[in-house]
């Protein structure tokens, strides 16, 4: 079975390396079969999403885990990408892990700043936590490598991502 973790972009694609990484090394998800890694087109609404995902199913089943910002959409997965799903055949199996409202939430949580601070207004707080004037969003992938983990476990969004690495993990 072929494994694919799909993120919005080149430096979620880092991120999320690094956050395996550290999964893996404090046991909280099992090393293999990992994941491979890919970044989505940068619309968040793809109609070719669903013919790209199909031929990648040609020769064996596929689990796929894509990970989208909410930006305050409420019902995100369906919106961004579900609706892109429909009637899949059974050897194709897709979920969507949401973060509220970015990925820089985790990030700057996991740096540990202020929960709520970093939900509302993520980047801010990055900058003022890292000390930088502008945040770039490469500072994603290169930041992650310094965040805890543990911090991040009783996030109900983070929790859900966890549940769905466990699912595309799962040797069945």
């Amino acid at each position: 079975m072929k494994r694919l973790l799909i993120v919005e972009d080149t430096y979620g694609v880092d991120f999320h390396r690094e956050l395996l990484e550290k999964l893996i090394a404090n046991g909280i998800i099992d090393s293999s079969p990992a994941p491979r890694i890919a970044r989505k087109p940068a619309e968040k609404c793809d109609k070719a999403l669903r013919r790209r995902v199909l031929a990648r199913a040609v020769e064996e089943p596929l689990k796929v885990l894509f990970v989208i910002d909410t930006e305050g959409e409420m019902n995100a997965e369906e919106a961004f990408v579900l609706r892109h799903f429909k009637a899949m055949p059974q050897y194709v199996q897709v979920r969507v892990a949401t973060v509220e409202p970015k990925h820089e939430a985790w990030l700057c949580i996991g740096l540990g700043g202020n929960k709520l601070s970093c939900r509302r207004d993520p980047v801010f707080e990055l900058c003022k936590l890292r000390n930088v004037t502008e945040f770039k969003k490469e500072y994603l992938g290169k930041w992650a490598n310094r965040l805890d983990i543990t911090k991040l476990l009783d996030e109900s969004d983070f929790n859900r991502y966890l549940d769905y690495l466990r699912w595309i993990m799962d040797k069945s």
